[in-house]
């Protein structure tokens, strides 16, 4: 199955290091930390199905309901 890479950016470092121990729970989902403009960001790495990207998506709003998704993202690779 193809997978994509969704990249977010945080309010603050500690929803950043909560999401990384939650997606590490998760199998079939890389995650890392990076920054954007100074920011707190966290790039996840998943399948490529609706599924599974909207679940991605709820839990960063679980963790951080002031998370943003960048936009120039998700090709499939």
């Amino acid at each position: 199955m193809p997978r994509i890479t969704l990249v977010f950016t945080l309010s603050d470092p500690r929803a950043q290091v909560d999401l990384l121990h939650e997606f590490s729970l998760h199998d079939g989902i890389d995650a890392a930390a990076i920054e954007i403009d100074d920011r707190p960001a966290i790039s996840v790495e998943t399948y490529d199905s609706i599924s599974t990207v909207w679940d991605v998506r709820a839990t960063i709003g679980m963790f951080d309901d002031r998370a943003r998704e960048e936009l120039d993202q998700g090709r499939p690779r």
